[in-house]
């Protein structure tokens, strides 16, 4: 079994250019907490994530309060309903490139990895995606979950 048998083909991304705001509402949307960076020909450029979000956010506002425990991140809200500089801030932050916020640097696997190297990636760099490249074009998206719901399927017969 290789990337392409298990990987997710319609990936959801953002440009380069979109603001947070645009990444943030992809999430909301479709239930995600991360997503690949792409330019208009489907090249990769980068990756951002929740956890990328948090960390800018706390390091450039004060509203914000984030304890880094190990790989998790824990946030601490005071008052966000009624606090207007959360409020002030957050809309600000919000109007950030993309580009200025995620990674440029990503780990992607490529269409013929085996699911073995594949597991090993997302173990090993303890990230939750992986982006699928083609000669640096975004192709797919594999989570640790598509691997363990194949390994599932294939060995104990699908549930």
């Amino acid at each position: 079994m290789k990337a392409t048998d298990i990987m997710i083909h319609s990936v959801i991304t953002v440009r380069g250019s979109d603001t947070v705001e645009t990444v943030l509402r992809k999430f909301v949307e479709y239930g995600i907490g991360g997503m690949p960076i792409i330019n208009d020909g489907g090249r990769m450029m980068g990756y951002i994530s929740d956890g990328d979000i948090m960390r800018a956010f706390a390091k450039n506002y004060q509203s914000l309060h984030v304890v880094e425990t190990g790989m998790y991140v824990m946030t601490f809200f005071e008052a966000m309903d009624d606090d207007e500089i959360f409020a002030e801030e957050f809309r600000e932050f919000c109007q950030h490139r993309v580009l200025d916020v995620g990674v440029r640097r990503v780990i992607s696997v490529k269409g013929d990895d085996p699911i073995d190297v594949i597991a090993r990636v997302l173990s090993e760099r303890k990230i939750k995606k992986v982006p699928v490249v083609h000669d640096g074009n975004l192709i797919g998206i594999i989570s640790r979950g598509d691997v363990i719901r194949k390994v599932v399927y294939r060995y104990l017969g699908g549930i």
